[in-house]
Order: structure tokens, then sequence, then C-alpha cells
């Protein structure tokens, strides 16, 4: 089984990343990781930096994974819709945060046309709200 993760560092893929984890392990899956840095934050790791703390995660993680960096594009959903049907992925999961609607008209929505347009399951992962889970 092959799971693929949309990876940009922020605490919704954080999130994704954790529940990826618990799946791979779960079902002795194959991690396929598409890292962009787009919405990195220049102030603390950059460039190289944040992948290279991914790759040490995914290293300390044991699972079996393979980490790609795409370009930083308008429209991510290209990338991880092309490598769903390259790879033969079998579940898609992704970080999800809440927008406006206008928001969500405006900037459009790369878990929208993934979950729309991806020919197999996608799950949405939102980040844990502060103060609740502990």
């Amino acid at each position: 089984m092959k799971i693929l993760l949309g990876y940009v560092p922020s605490p919704t893929s954080e999130a994704a990343l954790e529940y990826a984890l618990r799946e791979v392990r779960t079902k002795d899956a194959q991690l396929i990781v598409l890292a962009s840095e787009r919405g990195a934050d220049p102030r603390k790791t950059g460039g190289e930096g944040a992948t290279a703390e991914l790759r040490e995660r995914l290293e300390a993680s044991g699972a079996s994974y393979e980490l790609r960096t795409v370009p930083s594009r308008d429209d991510a959903a290209d990338d991880i819709l092309k490598t769903i049907e390259q790879d033969a992925v079998d579940l898609v999961i992704l970080g999800i945060r809440h927008r406006t609607p206008i928001g969500k008209m405006l900037l459009g929505s790369t878990a929208q046309r993934v979950i729309m347009e991806a020919p197999c399951p996608v799950v949405c992962v939102k980040p844990e709200k502060a103060g609740r889970g502990s």
C-alpha cells in the first residue's frame, strides 16, 4: 500500500504527518511525502533546513518513506494528482485549516480539488485545538 502526504511547513501539515505515520505503521505501508517550502517561515528554517528537519523526523519514525521536494507553485493539487496517478497511490493525507467562504473563493483550495479529482480516498486532518484532547 502507498500513502501520499502533501507537506508544507505548517501546523496543519504537522498534524497530517503524525496521522500519516500512524497509518503507515498500522497498514505496513510506504509513505510518499511531497514537500514544498511554500508557507515556510524564513525566520525559522528556510530552504534546506525545513526539508532536512522533515527528513530527520521521517528517519526517526522508522517508516518506509520517499521524500520528494516539489517546487512552490500556485496549485499544489497538480503535483499531488500527478503523483497519485504515476505512483498508484492508495490513500492521500492532507492537512487542512479553516477558511472563510470568501477566502476559499478567492484563493481556491488544494484540498478541495484533490478530494474532488483523486481516484483514491483522501483523509483531511486538522490540527488539534489548544486545550483539547490532552
